[in-house]
């Protein structure tokens, strides 16, 4: 029960942010704070659309914070061994679910934001020049969280491949959960499982 509560609310501090001087900024830690930003303003103007319209709420998540995901090395790290052992048909199908259910569960959280303050903490480089972790906490009414984004350079920009929460990672958690689902449905019945569960999703938002 933990960790479901865990997934769920990754999405919700991925969008946390405030502002702070754009000049001290590294690269990515701008990616997080431009994409928060926006994200923001959008939910300032748009907040009663956003409460009663799910599709554009689907449609402000794909556009504005999908992008900035790294969904290929995310789908990667969640399937661990069992993502080499699919074939391209399989990858590309488990992606395009996966993305389906970033991208619910990010519209769900948008509608659920309180006020918030983020404090940009030191980055920690990564293993090579092109991955770092952004380091944030944040501060709201409740304890304060920090919340770390595994980021690396894909060549077109910064994008994040891992969340975590105090230490929890999202990766983490939805690796033991498919690993289950594989073990028992292969990764065909994972597919259709994540299928099942958006076109649910969907239906109570509607």
């Amino acid at each position: 029960m933990k960790s479901i509560k865990i997934i769920f609310l990754i999405p919700v501090y991925f969008l946390f942010t405030s502002y702070v001087f754009a000049s001290t900024l590294t690269q990515p830690q701008r990616v997080i704070e431009n994409t928060s930003n926006e994200i923001k303003l959008i939910l300032e103007r748009d907040k009663e659309l956003i409460q009663t319209n799910p599709s554009y709420v689907y449609g402000l998540v794909d556009d504005v914070l999908i992008p900035h995901v790294d969904l290929d090395r995310i789908s990667g790290l969640v399937l661990g061994r069992d993502w080499k052992r699919a074939t391209d048909n399989e990858k590309q199908a488990f992606k395009q679910a996966f993305k389906q259910m970033l991208v619910r569960t990010y519209a769900t959280a948008l509608t659920n934001l309180n006020d918030w303050e983020l404090i940009h903490l030191p980055s920690r480089a990564g293993k090579n020049p092109n991955q770092t972790m952004v380091r944030t906490k944040i501060e709201t009414d409740a304890q304060p969280i920090e919340i770390d984004y595994r980021m690396r350079d894909v060549g077109q920009g910064w994008k994040v491949y891992d969340v975590q929460i105090e230490g929890i990672s999202l990766v983490t958690n939805y690796r033991s959960t498919f690993k289950r689902i594989i073990r028992t449905s292969g990764i065909n019945g994972l597919i259709s499982h994540l299928m099942e569960a958006n076109d649910k999703k969907g239906t109570e938002n509607t």
